[in-house]
């Protein structure tokens, strides 16, 4: 289903309110996750060495975190679920608003067509199919001429969407897919989890490389530069 919008000023500014809000609330969901996410997660991206998370830089953390929130399920609910019903913000505040859109969230490959400075992209969804609008300001100036793809979450505000954590920009599809198909064929015990699709996606993006271009999804610009830093070492992670 194509999109019809097109963004106004006011949606832009009503966007980076969203998005203030988004960040603070996430900073404290973060702050449930339980150290076996931690080892759980890390051995799905594949970035679990004899008990330490090892990182190509410090912004693959952003990515991590996002997984953990969405796709490391308990007794069959994610941490963004949790932390909805035992949170229960006041009706009618854009906490509840952004709670209730998270619990909707998708991870999507996307496609951009097009292009508004200032305030996004027009994108397809070659994964669940359709199209969306994705309010981004940072975004917007990313990928100016459109012709890229990304792999992210999405979070629907109405008649737009806005992204749940760092994107993986898809700038190697052969070895992408490469990587897609030895996951599928190997046997993890995370692929017979709900939350499989995102976690193969973001392995073989890792896998790939992608992690040297992550795109912020933030409403202050950020340059999309490589990022070739040392390997570090955050807290050790015990298995269990």
């Amino acid at each position: 289903m194509a999109t019809s919008f097109s963004p106004t000023r006011q949606d832009v500014e009503r966007y980076r309110s969203l998005r203030a809000v988004n960040m603070a609330l996430n900073q404290r969901i973060v702050r449930t996750i339980p150290p076996q996410a931690f080892d759980d997660i890390g051995e799905a991206l594949g970035i679990l060495h004899d008990g330490f998370l090892v990182f190509d830089s410090e912004d693959m953390t952003s990515v991590m975190m996002d997984c953990c929130l969405y796709d490391w399920f308990e007794n069959g609910k994610n941490l963004i679920q949790r932390y909805a019903e035992t949170h229960a913000a006041k009706v009618g505040t854009d906490e509840r608003y952004l709670l209730q859109a998270s619990l909707q969230a998708k991870y999507r490959i996307l496609l951009v067509q097009s292009t508004v400075p200032g305030a996004g992209l027009y994108c397809q969804d070659v994964l669940n199919g359709g199209e969306l609008f994705l309010m981004d300001l940072a975004f917007s100036q990313s990928f100016p001429g459109g012709n890229a793809a990304l792999a992210t979450r999405t979070i629907p505000l109405g008649e737009y969407s806005m992204t749940g954590g760092a994107a993986l920009p898809i700038n190697a599809k052969t070895k992408i897919f490469d990587h897609l198909r030895r996951i599928e064929g190997a046997h993890y015990s995370w692929l017979e989890g709900p939350g499989r699709t995102a976690l193969s996606i973001v392995r073989a993006c890792l896998a790939a490389g992608a992690a040297d271009y992550i795109v912020y999804d933030n409403s202050a610009v950020r340059s999309k530069k490589s990022r070739r830093e040392p390997r570090w070492i955050p807290k050790r992670r015990r298995r269990r």
